[in-house]
Order: structure tokens, then C-alpha cells, then sequence
């Protein structure tokens, strides 16, 4: 790591955005996006009417304008408007209006063929007194509002403390505004969000579903107690979305499946015994996970598992001792994920941005742009080869067959 060093953050970031006479408490923001239609939505301080006026990037470079409007009458706070349609492949640009003022310019990528790159990343609430969203995930959510051409990001959930605090939900919005803007969230719930309303009415997705983009399918579950009461129902939902699926594969929820974490050290034995074999068995590209504070990336029968509750929560130090199929880790470290889709090749780097103090008070040093801990290269297994395999985990013995070859790469 280079350029260490004690930084002094002084962040003076206004809570909401002002909009001649309306005032923007979240967003915009992107979510629901396909090939075809996306839903840009944003939250006003009190009712107003509005509108979202977008064009592709090439309509709008020619034309200097906004080429279509789809209007937002109703007069709420929380606005969800859905575009429909659009073109495959597609970059958007797009700005929202409320009474007479308008946001800034903003995009967006439809789903297509092709290259495409995504982010991973989760536990983003803050920890009052120790410091708040504004002071930690912001500086991740920045981060990755820099990276070009992100088609998505994934959060595995804990968005806030208290699902049901709308002031935490405000400040969440506020520290990832300029990521949220720019591109498509995928949500997924942790603990924290409860089950509770506020999550479901901010980003419109069911408990758990599923997405296709381009070849790939992406799959999002929830992993959280209240859906262990009905896990055989998730179980059979998720093995037939499985089985119908094609190409790439991720799955994202928010408990890791495994752990050396010390607090939840050998990961869920239930997902160990539900969902591992279902992984390992229809050939999951990568599984991605939050929840423990700390990085941590498993091999297990083939199946990559990555944990990255790196996004500004408390962090927590990994066990001396490992759980089997343990790769690598990073403890102390605000972090996300870049994944990158190319073909049949897909590449994770795991990029860090931050080093915290054991006490979690000071962030200690900001890690240089571009930097990466460590980058893994995974490729389909060649018939007759023998995939990159760590040791069978007591949890889950199961068979070994049809999964991927890792290829490390070391960090830069």
C-alpha cells in the first residue's frame, strides 16, 4: 500500500439536494433495469409532481437535448417512474424534474450482449458515536462512482441500522448519491432492513428474485432469519431458477455461507446444507456475501464465495485460525468488488479504498485510485481438466464436478 498516512476527514455534505422549490431527499436513483425499461425514482421533502426526461447517449449527443419525457403527476414524495421502451446495450442519460427545478445530468446502461462490468459491496450503515455513513460509505460509494461504464451495482444488505428510521435511510441516500445516480442498484436484505417497509417501498423488489443480463443471471436471496421459517419454499425457488438458467451465474445474499470471521466463525451450517450443494451443482460462477465486517474469499468443490461487508459499517478482525477452503482476506478495510464479464472469462478485483483503525475510530489511509488487494481470474473448466479446488469443508462434502478454474493474480 502506498501513500500511508493519517488523513483528517472533514466532510460537509448537505443531507438533501435543493431543487428550486422542491428539495431531493434521495436520488434519483436507478433500479429495475433490463433490456428495455429501467425505473428512476426519487424522494421530495414534502409532495410535488415531476417528471424524468431522458435520451440515449447518442440522441442526446446530437441532439443537445432530452428527446423524451414520461411525466410523474401524482403528488407523493417517493416518485418511481418506469421507461419502457428502450434499446438494448443502451447508455441513457436522463435528469429529473420536480415542480420547476432540475436535477443533474445523469445515466444509466440497459441490459445487453456483450462486455459488462458490475460492483459488489454491503454494510454501509453508520455507528453513532464512532462515525456515520456520511464519514465511511461515502468514501466507498464514491469510489465506485468512479469507475466507468458499471452496468450495476450489488448490495448484499444492512443499507442501515434500523430498517424502520427514515432519517438513516435519508443518510444512506445522501453518502451514495453520486453512485446511485449513475448507474443500476441491485438490493438485497440484511438483518438490519428488518423486513420492513421502508426497504420494499424505496427499491420495489420482491424478497428474493432473479435477473438476467446479457448471457448472464444474476440471483438475489435472502438469507436473514425470518426467511429461514420458510427456507424449503426459498430452497425449491431457487433450485428451479437454477435449473433454467444458462451462462454466467452470481448469487448474492447478505450471511456468508462461509466464515473465519471470529463472531460467526465456519459460516451458516443451514446454507451449508440448503444452498451450497445447489451452487455447486448447477455451476455458480461466484457467490457474494456481507455481514461479517471483514473481506474474505473461499474456494469450495469449486465454487468461489466471496464476503465484502466492506462498505463503511464496523469492522471486525478475521480468526487466526481459518475455516477450510479459506483463500485470502483483508480485515480493517473498506472495500468493493469490480467484476468484470467478458465471454466466458470473468475477472473480480477487490479493490480497496480505505484502511480503519483496530478501533474502528480513524481511518488510518486512503489507498491510492486503481488500487487492488488481490484479482482472480475465473474461466470454464476444460473437459478432462482438474478445477483449482481447496479441501472438501466438513459442512459440505459434497461432489466436485463441472466447476471453474481460478487464476490469482497479485494485487496492485
Amino acid at each position: 500500500m502506498r501513500g500511508a498516512g493519517t488523513f483528517l476527514l472533514l466532510l460537509i455534505i448537505p443531507s438533501a439536494v435543493a431543487a428550486g422549490n422542491a428539495t431531493f431527499l434521495w436520488g434519483p436513483y436507478v433500479t429495475g433495469t433490463d433490456e428495455t425499461t429501467a425505473v428512476v425514482s426519487w424522494k421530495t421533502a414534502g409532495p410535488s409532481s415531476g417528471n424524468v426526461s431522458y435520451a440515449t447517449a447518442d440522441e442526446f449527443e446530437n441532439a443537445g437535448e432530452y428527446v423524451h419525457t414520461v411525466a410523474e403527476p401524482s403528488g407523493v414524495t417517493l416518485h418511481h417512474v418506469r421507461l419502457t421502451n428502450l434499446t438494448a446495450g443502451t447508455m441513457y442519460h436522463y435528469v429529473v424534474t420536480a415542480r420547476d427545478a432540475r436535477g443533474p445530468d445523469c445515466r444509466f446502461m440497459t441490459a445487453g450482449q456483450g462486455p459488462f462490468a458490475f460492483a459488489v459491496y454491503s454494510d454501509t450503515r453508520g455507528q453513532v458515536p464512532l462515525f456515520t455513513q456520511m464519514e465511511r460509505h461515502r468514501l466507498v460509494a464514491d469510489r465506485i462512482a468512479e469507475e466507468e461504464n458499471l452496468s450495476f451495482v450489488i448490495h448484499c444488505g444492512d443499507f442501515v441500522t434500523f430498517g424502520n428510521d427514515l432519517a438513516e435511510w435519508d443518510e444512506y441516500f445522501a453518502a451514495a448519491r453520486g453512485m446511485l445516480a449513475n448507474t443500476t442498484l441491485v438490493p438485497s436484505l440484511g438483518n438490519h432492513e428488518g423486513n420492513r417497509t421502508p426497504y420494499y417501498d424505496a427499491f420495489g423488489v420482491p424478497e428474493w428474485y432473479s435477473f438476467d443480463w446479457g448471457d448472464a443471471h444474476v440471483v438475489v436471496l435472502d438469507s436473514n432469519d425470518w426467511a429461514k421459517g420458510r427456507i424449503d419454499e426459498e430452497t425449491a425457488w431457487l433450485e428451479a431458477d437454477l435449473a433454467r438458467s444458462s451462462g454466467r451465474i452470481f448469487v448474492a445474499f447478505h450471511h456468508p455461507v462461509y466464515s473465519s470471521n471470529e463472531r460467526h466463525w465456519g459460516g451458516d451450517r443451514v446454507l451449508q446444507r440448503e444452498w451450497a450443494p445447489l451452487f455447486d451443482r448447477y455451476n455458480v460462477t461466484a457467490v457474494f456475501n456481507g455481514h461479517i465486517h471483514a473481506y474474505e474469499r473461499y474456494d469450495i468443490n469449486g465454487t468461489p464465495y466471496f464476503v465484502i461487508p466492506c462498505g463503511g459499517e464496523e469492522l471486525f478482525p478475521l480468526a487466526k485460525k481459518k475455516a477450510p477452503g479459506f483463500e485470502n482476506g483483508l480485515d480493517h478495510t473498506l472495500a468493493y468488488l469490480r467484476v468484470s464479464v467478458d465471454g466466458e472469462t470473468v475477472t473480480v478485483d477487490m479493490v480497496p479504498v480505505a484502511r480503519i483503525s483496530e478501533d474502528n475510530r480513524e481511518v488510518v489511509s486512503l489507498y491510492p485510485l486503481n488500487s487492488t488487494f488481490e484479482t482472480i481470474e475465473m474461466t470454464p473448466k476444460a473437459e478432462g481438466e482438474n478445477a483449482a479446488q481447496a479441501p472438501l469443508s466438513p459442512f459440505c462434502a459434497c461432489a466436485a464436478a463441472g466447476m471453474v478454474a481460478l487464476h490469482l493474480k497479485k494485487g496492485r
